[in-house]
């Protein structure tokens, strides 16, 4: 087994930099006056510059952290630390569970693949039944799971490129990490997926998609129950099917839940995408709160 101390340096400053995206009491009191705002035209605000505005705050948030989010972000830190040192142990145990019981080999490739383009596809069925039945609320979650997906993508992307680990079914359950080196050998014919399991791009975006659906619709007890237990199933199964180790999903799930919690507390204060679909019209409509 290979590792580097490295990498414990980069995943710290990597999973605190989202520890701005959980506003303290003041903030969410802040938020919620300008709710109380008048609500003007901001379709002339290009969608794309506003994506890349929200992406800078969540890559640069490491500078701007406080006593209590480093806290936080510390004992997640310690707790992933943990993880990592045991991820071989912990991955043999639930291989050996995966052989003893059949219903989790049947199970496992198709919680594993809900996690993969799916969620988008979820996101985009929102948008539409959202514009078809002028339903704002369906299309509003389709728009906040489609933003908090995307700045998932980039973030978990830059966490890859800079450890690059090696997936469970490369070397039989041994970890390795090949650090910014595995950039390049990830580009190498046959090995794109070999280097990038830290951290986990299917439970990050099943997560992402959960906490837009769960927070949207928390009116009703049981969509939040139901969106978080398939988010974490299939975050499980990417360990069955060799695809991650434990710490792998453990802070992929914190990433999605994280962005899009802060993408949803933005809703009202930055912008919202909803689609025109009329008999001579088609196109978006972009609305700023502030």
């Amino acid at each position: 087994m290979r590792k580097k101390k490295w990498v414990i340096v980069v995943f710290v400053l990597m999973v605190v930099s989202v520890g701005i995206l959980f506003p303290d009491q003041e903030q969410d009191n802040a938020v919620e006056q300008k709710k109380e705002k008048k609500l003007v035209d901001y379709t002339k605000q290009p969608f794309f510059s506003a994506l890349g505005e929200d992406e800078g705050q969540i890559l640069s948030a490491p500078f701007r952290l406080k006593g209590k989010d480093l806290l936080k972000w510390g004992g997640i830190a310690l707790v992933t630390g943990i993880m990592i040192h045991n991820d071989e142990k912990i991955y043999e145990k639930i291989k050996d569970y995966q052989s003893e019981h059949e219903w989790v080999d049947k199970a496992s490739p198709s919680l594993s693949r809900m996690c993969e383009g799916y969620p988008f596809g979820v996101a985009g069925l929102f948008w539409i039944y959202g514009a078809v039945f002028k339903d704002k609320k369906a299309a509003e979650t389709g728009s906040l799971a489609m933003q908090a997906m995307v700045h998932s993508f980039v973030v978990i992307q830059l966490i890859k490129h800079l450890t690059g680990r090696t997936r469970p079914s490369e070397f039989d359950g041994i970890d390795r990490w090949e650090g910014p080196a595995g950039f390049f050998k990830r580009y190498e014919d046959g090995k794109w997926a070999q280097y990038d399991a830290f951290a986990s791009g299917h439970t990050i975006t099943i997560w992402s998609l959960a906490t837009v659906i769960a927070h949207q619709y928390n009116d009703n007890a049981v969509v939040p129950i139901v969106c978080y237990s398939l988010a974490t199933l299939g975050g499980l199964a990417t360990i069955t099917e060799d695809l991650h180790w434990i710490s792998d999903v453990f802070i992929g799930a914190v990433l999605g839940y994280s962005i899009s919690r802060f993408v949803v507390k933005k809703r009202s204060s930055k912008y919202n995408v909803f689609p025109i679909i009329q008999p001579e019209k088609l196109g978006l409509n972009f609305t700023y709160v502030f």
